[in-house]
């Protein structure tokens, strides 16, 4: 959470980037506290650890290789008598 001292800073800053006008004190507050808000939200989340991996159950070896299929093409019709 931003510290009062923060939003003030920020605040100020902002007032002065805008060319310092008249009665926007409060929507300068606001608008610094929100930016600071985010900010700790993106830095509380790149410091976050990633999800642990799932582990896989262990496959048993491949022995034998696939052997590939026949070429030849088996006949569907009858044989004459």
């Amino acid at each position: 959470m931003p510290t009062e001292e923060q939003i003030k800073e920020l605040a100020y800053a902002i007032w002065e980037k805008e060319g310092c006008p008249d009665g926007k004190e409060t929507e300068h507050y606001f608008r610094a506290k929100q930016i600071l808000k985010e900010q700790e939200a993106a830095r509380v989340i790149e410091l976050a650890p990633p999800p642990p991996m799932p582990q896989l159950a262990p496959q048993p070896p491949i022995i034998e290789l696939a052997q590939p299929p026949s070429k030849r093409k088996k006949s569907t019709r009858r044989k004459k008598k």
